[in-house]
């Protein structure tokens, strides 16, 4: 099944033009520019006969066939982080806008319908990321806490409440670009994601005591950072030696007083943890905590623990069929970012499709996919779509 690849890009490059900015693109979650997207895709539908929706924390779906009967769901999200990249989300929009006109026009009758979905809100932000697909799959507990950073985007929680998912789906499908560089590395075209990683975050206070740094002699010194810089090396260790997908990342650093002419007194770090395999990503987590324990004087406080995510092996079949009747090169891949598809799976059956990301490159101005790997990648989509929904 072909798709038309230059209404493809030429779509892509108009929800490139909402940005605010001058470097790469940025829509960033409840802002102008992110609405301004949704309401682009909500016109594109509506001018191609597609009726479409808008609950009210502002997830946009467009259906085609049946109204009342289970759909099979696809989609993405329209938001970016600031000044990021075309594809991230974006790409899987459109795909899914694509796939919603090439089955109208090839006239195939579905014996159920089909659903494009644009999620709010799946960057990170101040009601967390994945915010769309997490409220519409009823995964947002009830707190004051919510209450009070919903009002502050005009939100309430009745409006949360309103858009939980009550119908059933067959599955719920999401093209993404890979946003690493296994797929480019290993020279295959598609990836079928097998799992969703998990996610440990925990946050380190590191204690030691400033002192004047032309007067505090080097053997008399307790610096905090010091202190800080060893258990970030000791991470990169322990990690290394687990091995497999497993990996940890020390990317946030509060230093104080944080000034030039003192030693650091204390130091606020953050340690993440991402893998397939929740009981190593714990072996890991202890490991870490033990040798702070035993090493430094310092507090730890978990901040959040999520476990891996196994998606559809059915629907990964699926991609596998096609990818071998089209003679397309593929591999399974787990992946180590978070998507909306997360959301999903104890709701349905889910399936992701990965496409490569040029040098590994995600959440930045140069991100790319080239136009060859995007045609490939939707044409997959649009045969298991199909096939999915004329079985």
């Amino acid at each position: 099944m072909d798709v038309n690849i230059d209404r493809i890009m030429n779509h892509l490059d108009e929800i490139g033009r909402i940005s605010s900015g001058t470097k790469g693109y940025t829509r960033l979650a409840y802002s102008e520019e992110e609405d301004a997207a949704l309401q682009w895709l909500k016109t594109k539908m509506e001018e191609n006969g597609i009726p479409t929706k808008q609950d009210r924390v502002g997830n946009v779906f467009g259906r085609i066939g049946q109204a009342d009967a289970p759909a099979l769901l696809m989609g993405s999200h329209l938001d970016s982080v600031f000044e990021g990249g075309l594809y991230d989300g974006a790409l899987g929009v459109v795909l899914g806008l694509e796939c919603l006109l090439r089955i109208k026009e090839m006239g195939i009758n579905l014996n159920n319908p089909i659903e494009l979905v644009a999620f709010r809100g799946e960057e990170a932000n101040v009601l967390g990321g994945t915010f769309g697909s997490r409220a519409f799959a009823g995964l947002i507990e009830e707190s004051e806490a919510i209450k009070e950073k919903l009002e502050g985007l005009s939100f309430d929680w009745q409006d949360v409440e309103s858009v939980r998912n009550r119908k059933k789906y067959l599955s719920y499908m999401e093209l993404h670009i890979e946003q690493g560089s296994v797929l480019e590395a290993n020279e295959k075209q598609i990836g079928v994601v097998t799992s969703i990683a998990g996610i440990i975050r925990f946050h380190v206070t590191v204690k030691g005591k400033s002192s004047h740094s032309g007067t505090t002699p080097m053997d008399m010194r307790r610096d905090a950072l010091l202190y800080a810089s060893k258990i970030i090396q000791e991470v990169n260790q322990i990690v290394c030696r687990f091995g497999g997908d497993n990996v940890a990342t020390v990317g946030e650093l509060d230093v104080h007083p944080n000034q030039a002419n003192v030693v650091p007194g204390l130091v606020n770090l953050t340690v993440e943890i991402r893998g397939s395999k929740l009981n190593e990503m714990k072996m890991i987590e202890e490991e870490i905590k033990a040798y702070i324990r035993k090493h430094f004087e310092a507090e730890s406080r978990q901040l959040i623990e999520k476990a891996p995510s196994e998606l559809s092996r059915d629907v990964q079949n699926k991609i596998i069929e096609a990818c071998k009747n089209n003679f397309v090169s593929f591999m399974s891949i787990p992946s180590g970012a978070n998507h909306d598809a997360n959301s999903l799976v104890n709701n349905m059956e889910v399936g992701m499709v990965f496409v490569p990301s040029k040098d590994g490159l995600s959440h930045h101005p140069e991100e790319f996919t080239s136009v060859e790997d995007i045609k490939v990648g939707s044409e997959i989509m649009l045969e298991v779509i199909a096939n999915l929904c004329t079985d």
